[in-house]
Order: C-alpha cells, then structure tokens, then sequence
C-alpha cells in the first residue's frame, strides 16, 4: 500500500533531503511546498496519509495548513529550529516537533509508526 506525505519546507536543501528520504521508503510526495497557500490548495485536492510542516515558512507558519489537517484527522509533524517556540506560541504539546538539523531514520520510524498506530486503531 502506497502512502503518501505532504511536505511543507520552505528551505529548498530540507526539502530535498527530506522527498528523498521519504521516496527511499516508500511514500508517495505531495509537494514539497515552501509556503500556506500551495499546501492548502494540494489539501484541497487530495488528502496525504502524514505531513510534514516546517513551522517557520519565511514570512508565516505552517498553523493554517496544521487546521487544515486537523479538521481532516490527517496526522502532521513539525519540523523547525526553535521547538520551545513552536509548542509554546500554538499549543501542541500533542504534536512531535523535529528539532533541525534532524535524523532521517528517526522521523521515518515515527511517521510509519503513527500510521502504523492509525490503521490498527
């Protein structure tokens, strides 16, 4: 079965890595988008199975795609350099934040483990 992951990156390298990452095992990508409106507009077309945020998106933040996912029960992680920032500006402690720079394996084995924790419960 072929899942798919939205990432949302506005840092070109980051993004890269982490579509290679995410090909290498196995999901289909949406994006990589580096900002709200391109995330929302692939929301509105197909729903991913998992997402990616980068919370610092130049000038805004990933939140209004975050909403997005949540009003759609599709599970997301946050990627950012400022992890104490994040959790404490929008309340999601029920959130894994990836602190930058991050381990590819590491947030490989999260992600198949929440799907994996999705598709049993």
């Amino acid at each position: 079965m072929t899942r798919t992951i939205l990432i949302v990156e506005d840092d070109p390298f980051i993004a890269m890595d982490l579509q290679d990452t995410f090909e290498e095992a196995g999901y289909t990508v949406l994006g990589p988008v580096a900002s709200v409106v391109p995330g929302l507009q692939i929301i509105s077309q197909t729903q991913p199975d998992v997402a990616m945020l980068d919370y610092n998106l130049g000038r805004e933040t990933s939140i209004p795609i975050a909403r997005k996912l949540d009003a759609a029960s599709v599970p997301y992680v946050f990627l950012s350099g400022q992890v104490e920032s994040v959790i404490a500006a929008n309340n999601t402690e029920q959130r894994k934040v990836f602190k930058k720079p991050f381990d590819g394996e590491q947030i490989i084995a999260f992600v198949d483990s929440v799907l994996e924790t999705r598709q049993a419960g």
